[in-house]
């Protein structure tokens, strides 16, 4: 009986994980382990938010972490962005390139010519100096989605 149950949860979690824009999403696992990373946390977060259905509270109430009109997949992409600020740069500089193409998907951007376009016209905007960082990058970006 134990260890079905164990199995259960264990299978219950693995499947939530991935369900909002962060591993955990809002709730009391990421408000109890705000600051930890690895799997072994964000299984534990998953759970802690399974718990009671605070996850679902906090998106239905505001609270425990929820942003309301975030986009998801942003956590994606704000890593993408993270690990390829320069290459990203020259993309959009030039208005194409691999690094461009690979951010318009994980954005699932509809019209990427037009977002491509957008994000060139607008590149001093985005880059507005050489010591930008990747939070800057990517919420103007995501300015023009």
């Amino acid at each position: 009986m134990k260890k079905s149950f164990l199995v259960a949860a264990a299978v219950a979690m693995v499947s939530c994980a991935g369900l909002f824009a962060d591993n955990v999403g809002p709730g009391l696992g990421r408000i109890a382990l705000e600051g930890k990373s690895g799997k072994g946390w964000e299984l534990l977060g998953t759970f802690l938010n399974g718990l009671c259905y605070n996850g679902t509270f906090a998106i239905t109430f505001g609270t425990s972490g929820y942003q309301d009109g975030a986009r998801i997949g942003m956590a994606d992409a704000d890593l993408f962005i993270a690990e390829n600020m320069d290459s990203l740069a020259k993309d959009i500089a030039i208005g194409e390139g691999e690094y461009l193409d690979t951010l318009t998907d994980i954005l699932a951007v509809e019209d990427k010519v037009a977002f491509k376009t957008t994000l060139h016209e607008n590149f001093s905007n985005i880059y507005t100096s050489s010591k930008v960082s990747a939070d800057e990058v990517s919420s103007r970006i995501q300015a023009y989605l």
